[in-house]
């Protein structure tokens, strides 16, 4: 299950965290993909081709890259929830939920990179493994 997810900036020079996956975007064989970009399924796997490439979260501006990225572990509390917050708009932080505030290089974690609507991660973790809240 997922365990942990984090945001980075490439353009940063920020890469995936070791242990970490990038979000990834399918698309049928012959979508638009930047050169280098895809990956395309093997022969016979049943998918009749596709094309995968890191699922930018600020796609919809000409701003950096953003990319979610997530952990599979079987320790660890696994995410049970996500969602976008939208300060501006007035969104509040759900109970439970905690939010992505920072990259792994100490960015600021917005997803619209630095438009004027700033746009944030929140998840939530089913709480099952406390034994790294026992003071010692």
């Amino acid at each position: 299950c997922v365990t942990a997810v984090c945001v980075i900036y490439p353009d940063k020079m920020e890469f995936v965290p070791p242990g970490f996956s990038v979000v990834r975007h399918y698309q049928p064989n012959g979508g638009k993909v930047g050169k280098n970009e895809g990956v395309k399924s093997k022969e016979g796997d049943g998918d009749h081709g596709f094309t995968a490439a890191p699922a930018n979260m600020n796609c919809f501006s000409s701003r950096e890259r953003v990319y979610l990225c997530y952990r599979r572990s079987r320790e660890g509390n696994p995410i049970t929830g996500l969602i976008c917050l939208h300060p501006s708009k007035g969104d509040l932080i759900p109970e439970g939920y905690t939010v992505l505030e920072r990259t792994p290089r100490n960015f600021l974690a917005d997803l619209s990179a630095k438009s004027e609507h700033p746009v944030f991660v929140a998840y939530r973790q089913r709480l099952e493994n406390l034994e790294c809240l026992r003071p010692w």
